[in-house]
């Protein structure tokens, strides 16, 4: 089988020639990512060519608020904060005002903050709903020129906007959770204008031929310990079955990428119609043993993972080749599984530790072989 071929048929738990290897963030389809990368990194690109499934992402062009009329999109500047920090302001212009948002943008390659979100008060979620809409019509010639030159070398997931993740971004998480306990009408109003507007776009993508894969983030947003679980279903298992439903009525597929503890919610994720689910991390980083999901979702849903990108720069090299062969020995029996670490590389240069633990991680997933 083809890298492309091994993949589509795991995420839709059918049989595969062998386990499929998706090192996440290892980008070997992106020609610029990997010109820009610092030689450490060199050994792993050619063993993820050589041996791995690699996933290529395309994303649809899609404003802040989900509409192609200007005022979808922020007016952002740079204006400068401290030595060693830099401030992005951006600006949403509504028909009743403006709304800021300010992010500080580290000069030393350091993760930013966010310190003011765009809503600041409850009644401007009617400011945001004031804003006209204007139905979405990306260009989607990047994604078949991204699919004509990965051919079967790997799968192009496409990027969709998801409605939490939305009104996350305009209210933060903390003001998010506060405004689901004090005005949960409003919220899910907003909500639901977001998602009519995923939807038509979601349309748009399918009737000019994209897929299969579209994938999204933001499940987090709106799950245990942020949200309860009567939340999670309101604001994301709802808006999503339906987003998921459209997909599966045109043959396309759904990933969905969320961390932390995901035991309670995997029962949702199986009824919206997941195809396959990224990273489901064992305790003590969130909280579902592999076997455990196994049993939950064989049949139902791909589980991609669940190899920690901590263990993968720290653990020893032994201890490591153990952890791998475990997690292949519990995952892949049955199908339905893509071995994968739980994030990305985030280190400018790889660490020889990380370097062996990531040709492990190959090596163990290519070599095994089904019962």
């Amino acid at each position: 089988m083809t890298p492309r071929a091994r993949l589509l048929a795991a995420i839709q738990r059918q049989p595969t020639d062998r386990l499929p290897v998706q090192v996440r963030g290892v980008r070997v389809l992106d020609d610029a990512w990997v010109t820009t990368r610092h030689p450490s990194y060199a050994p792993v690109i050619e063993a993820v060519r050589e041996l791995g499934d690699p996933v290529a992402n395309w994303s649809p062009s899609t404003p802040l608020l989900l509409t192609a009329h200007p005022m979808g999109a922020p007016e952002v500047r740079t204006e400068p904060g401290t030595d060693a920090w830099d401030l992005r302001v951006a600006m949403l212009h509504t028909p009743r005002g403006d709304l800021t948002s300010v992010h500080h943008v580290s000069r030393r390659g350091l993760p930013g903050m966010t310190t003011r979100f765009y809503v600041q008060s409850l009644d401007q979620l009617a400011w945001i709903r004031d804003v006209p809409y204007a139905p979405l019509r990306p260009n989607v010639d990047g994604f078949f020129a991204l699919q004509e030159a990965v051919g079967e070398r790997g799968l192009v997931l496409i990027s969709l906007p998801v409605a939490v993740g939305v009104v996350q971004a305009l209210l933060g998480t903390e003001g998010f959770a506060l405004a689901m306990m004090d005005a949960p009408d409003q919220v899910l109003e907003l909500l639901w204008t977001f998602q009519a507007r995923i939807e038509d776009l979601v349309r748009y993508l399918l009737e000019r031929g994209v897929g299969p894969l579209f994938g999204d983030v933001g499940a987090e947003y709106a799950g245990p310990p942020v949200m309860s679980p009567r939340f999670f279903r309101a604001l994301y298992v709802e808006p999503e079955a339906r987003t998921a439903a459209l997909l599966h009525a045109h043959g396309a597929l759904l990933h969905v990428h969320c961390h932390g503890s995901v035991r309670q919610m995997l029962p949702d994720f199986a009824g919206i119609g997941v195809d396959v689910l990224h990273p489901l991390e064992e305790p003590p980083l969130g909280d579902t043993p592999l076997a455990v999901a196994k049993e939950m979702l064989r049949g139902r849903v791909c589980i991609e993972g669940n190899v920690q990108i901590g263990d993968v720069y720290t653990m020893e090299p032994a201890e490591f080749e153990a952890t791998v062969r475990w997690t292949v020995e519990t995952g892949a029996p049955g199908g339905g599984f893509i071995l994968c670490p739980t994030a990305s590389p985030y280190t400018p240069e790889l660490p020889p530790n990380a370097v062996a633990n990531y040709l492990t991680l190959l090596r163990v997933g290519v070599e095994y072989r089904y019962a």
